[in-house]
């Protein structure tokens, strides 16, 4: 019989946004929860590259899943963005119409599925977005006000959540991919490629892109996850954008974007392209020019930036058409949490929520009594004190760097250190602040972060980085210096 090395009541397969979500539910029962994450990291796959949208979901589809969780999403951001202390900007968003026809648009089919969502939207004439946002192609005839959408730092609020969790006793084990699954009567064993064994009650099945992949590991073959990609680029030059800024949709996508990035710079993107492969994360000469036609149709100054990074993430796209919240056909010990499209981030509190009382109702959990509401500071005093500008472009000091290696979740990379800091997002891309970053990794981890730099999905080894340190001028970083 093979051992267990850990027992627990409940099991999390998935360490995205939406796992952690859960994760800090499950951690208000009085029960032992668990997570695995197949990377070094959580926040490793569709959470870490996305448009960093929190969606009213003024646009989702009436009557789903999708829709009521989105709905009560809403209310429930506030008291998340305060208890866990997440950079968020209220921006609001503009839809606008470039013709007659796309207005029409608006007027048929948006606002009246807004409205089926409990959301109003604001109609504005042309004059009345250019004064609020001189920067939109003149060529438009009206659009839309969407006052309740924002944008916020996915990578924070990921951490946090798992971070949180932790607090209030969860366990977390990254680097362990999922390889088989037995399914008990009363329990479920799950095998890792590191040769370990967990046994828990009930599992949760929330491994985003490839939660079709563990079902069938099960012996569920009840639905098919595919991937989408979108490719994205960042510029430093934000042309006073302030607002989302978005296109009428099509039935595919929402369109090519302009967002502004809670801490510094504007996204631009995504593309929307079906791909076979849930490992493709490759970036196209064919996709930059995309999102320069389609942002250069929005925000006529964005086809000529300047950009500081590309980048490419995958949403799952489900068989189903909608959100997968169930137990699954092989057994009501196994729930299924997939299909969250690109939208997991808006709703993942609602999700958390909804999967937290399924889980409680099905195992009959009661409320601990001793949980931890409120996440700490994420800064002590003593990285504030410690003003050394390490990151030039992000003015990153040396305390921020500090306080991110000794958290409760340290990073185990490079990539983890820069979504944790800010550090290496600016314009020189950490060519300035490498050697000092990997110096304060292995005085503080000992060990060399590189060494799983290579088991992170889109991830790139930076020894040839190595070589060429010092290539971007210090003065070209000024322009980038976070908060300006």
């Amino acid at each position: 019989m093979t051992s267990i090395d850990l027992d627990v009541d409940i099991l999390v397969i998935g360490g995205g946004v939406v796992g952690c979500a859960i994760l800090r539910e499950l951690a208000r029962y009085d029960a032992s929860i668990a997570l695995l994450e197949q990377y070094p990291d959580v926040c490793e796959g569709t959470s870490k590259a996305n448009s960093a949208i929190v969606h009213t979901g003024f646009d989702a589809r009436p009557g789903t899943l999708e829709a009521r969780l989105l709905a009560e999403a809403r209310q429930l951001w506030p008291e998340v963005i305060a208890r866990l202390h997440i950079p968020y900007l209220q921006t609001g968003a503009l839809m606008v119409a470039l013709n007659e026809q796309e207005q029409a648009t608006i007027a048929r089919e948006i606002v009246p599925k807004a409205a089926a969502n409990g959301i109003t939207l604001q109609p504005l004439s042309r004059a009345e977005i250019l004064e609020a946002a001189p920067y939109v192609n003149e060529r438009i005839v009206g659009g839309v006000l969407v006052e309740g959408e924002g944008v916020i730092d996915p990578f924070w609020t990921t951490r946090a959540y798992c971070e949180h969790a932790l607090l209030n006793g969860a366990q977390l084990f990254l680097g362990e991919r999922v390889n088989a699954i037995e399914v008990g009567p009363r329990r479920l064993r799950v095998h890792t490629e590191n040769g370990r064994t967990f046994s828990a009650a009930l599992v949760v099945n929330a491994a985003g892109l490839w939660a079709d992949e563990v079902a069938r590991l099960a012996g569920d073959h009840s639905f098919k996850l595919t991937p989408r990609k979108g490719e994205f680029l960042i510029t430093e030059e934000d042309h006073g954008v302030a607002q989302i800024i978005l296109p009428v949709p099509s039935e595919v996508s929402k369109g090519i974007l302009v967002t502004p990035i809670v801490f510094g710079g504007v996204l631009l993107g995504p593309t929307a392209e079906d791909v076979s492969d849930k490992r493709d994360l490759a970036t196209t000469t064919a996709g930059q020019q995309r999102i320069r036609e389609g942002v250069g149709r929005l925000v006529p100054a964005m086809t000529t930036v300047s950009t500081v990074r590309q980048f490419a993430g995958l949403r799952a796209v489900s068989s189903t058409g909608d959100y997968i919240i169930r137990p699954s056909t092989v057994s009501e010990r196994l729930l299924h949490v997939a299909g969250i499209r690109s939208t997991g981030l808006s709703a993942s509190p609602a999700i958390g929520h909804y999967v937290g009382t399924l889980v409680g109702e099905t195992l009959g959990l009661r409320l601990r009594t001793s949980y931890r509401e409120t996440l700490p500071e994420p800064l002590s005093e003593a990285a504030h004190e410690d003003g050394e500008v390490v990151c030039l472009c992000r003015s990153i000091t040396r305390g921020e760097i500090l306080a991110a290696l000794r958290s409760t979740l340290p990073p185990q990379t490079l990539d983890g250190l820069k979504r944790r800091t800010g550090a290496m997002l600016g314009e020189c891309q950490g060519n300035l602040c490498l050697p000092r970053l990997i110096a304060l990794f292995q005085q503080e981890l000992g060990r060399d972060p590189l060494s799983l730099e290579k088991h992170a999905p889109g991830s790139r080894l930076l020894v040839e980085r190595l070589t060429h340190l010092g290539s971007v001028p210090a003065h070209r970083c000024e322009r980038s210096k976070r908060g300006q």
